[in-house]
Formats: structure tokens, C-alpha cells, sequence
């Protein structure tokens, strides 16, 4: 797994990649997080969601959907606009992978969503405006990887997320390993 190089960035769409945190981002809305790229424009910026910080709550806890939803997982989606339920799956393709948001209607009549794979809830989600993706990519507060099956499993619980996350880190190499493995407070070493 090679992440994308900052050079690259260019005038690339990144719209189904993921963001990765470096283990020296420290912002609490950020720390140790994949984020899913729902959109990216150069001219308006960019939005995503959290995906491995599940709140250890279902949709039937959190509102009252159709029965065949009440088990669908709900995620911190980001800092943005966290009292928002977005109900969403993100499907991996040959081409890449798709995010699909519904209305809340939508999925009240179309109950067979939650058997897809990918489907889950988001309350919030991350954005950026016009050129400050870019900037905190340059700055190497974000990894850029393109998604996979394996990437894109729903994780259950916050341990499990931080696993991931450490996880990519391991394959980077021996740096990203010893930064991602110290405490969040360095006293405590």
C-alpha cells in the first residue's frame, strides 16, 4: 500500500479516496482517523465521513427507521453538522469506490438497503473549504490511499478503529510505526 505522493495532487479528483491521519495530527476531531472522500472539487473543496469511529449504536437506538434498519451501524461522520443523521453506503467497484447518501424517505421505502454491503448511518460529517485539503496533504497532516475491501469493512467498536488505523500505519513503514504507537501523552512513557 503506497500512499499518494503531495506532487501528485495537482488537479486530482480525490472523490472516493481515503484520508488517512498521520500519527502527528494531533486536532481531536481528527486524531487516528480513516476518512472517506464523498466529494472533492478543487473550486469548492472537499467532504467525507469518519469511517472508523462507530458511536457503539444502532439507527433503532438513535431514531425510529423501518425494522430491517434498526441493526444498521451508526458512525461519528465528523465535526461537522453532528446533530444531521446521514444514512449512506459506500460500494467498492473495478473503478473505484461510490458513495451513495439517501434521504431518510428513500430508505423508508427501499428497506432492502441495509442487506447491501457498505450501508451505514453517519451523524455529521468532515469538510473543507476550497483549497485547505490540499494545503493539510502538503503539510502531511493526510495520507492519501485509494480504497479497499479491506479498508472499508464496518468496524464495531472504537478499539477496533484505532486497530485499523494502526494497522495502516504498521504497513508504512518502521516511522509510522513507533509514532503510532506512542501515548497521546508523551509523560506517560
Amino acid at each position: 500500500m503506497r500512499p499518494m505522493d503531495h506532487r501528485q495532487l495537482g488537479q486530482a479528483n480525490l472523490t472516493g479516496s481515503l484520508l488517512v491521519a498521520v500519527p502527528t495530527l494531533i486536532d481531536p476531531s481528527f486524531r487516528r482517523t480513516i476518512v472517506f472522500l464523498t466529494r472533492h472539487e478543487q473550486e469548492d473543496g472537499a467532504l467525507g465521513v469518519i469511517l472508523n469511529r462507530p458511536c457503539q449504536r444502532t439507527l433503532g437506538e438513535v431514531t425510529d427507521p423501518p425494522e430491517d434498519l434498526k441493526n444498521v451501524p451508526v458512525f461519528e461522520g465528523g465535526p461537522v453538522e453532528t446533530n444531521h443523521l446521514l444514512l449512506a453506503r459506500i460500494l467498492l467497484m473495478e473503478s473505484g469506490a461510490r458513495f451513495e447518501s439517501f434521504a431518510r424517505e428513500e430508505v423508508q421505502s427501499e428497506t432492502q438497503l441495509c442487506d447491501q454491503q457498505g450501508f451505514r448511518a453517519f451523524t455529521g460529517y468532515a469538510g473543507w473549504s476550497a483549497g485547505q485539503l490540499e494545503r493539510e496533504v502538503k503539510e502531511k497532516s493526510w495520507l492519501i490511499l485509494p480504497p479497499t475491501q479491506a479498508l472499508l469493512q464496518t468496524v464495531h467498536t472504537p478499539e477496533e478503529g484505532i486497530s485499523r488505523w494502526r494497522n495502516i500505519m504498521r504497513e508504512l513503514g518502521p516511522l509510522y510505526r513507533l509514532l503510532a504507537e506512542a501515548p497521546d501523552d508523551l509523560s506517560l512513557n
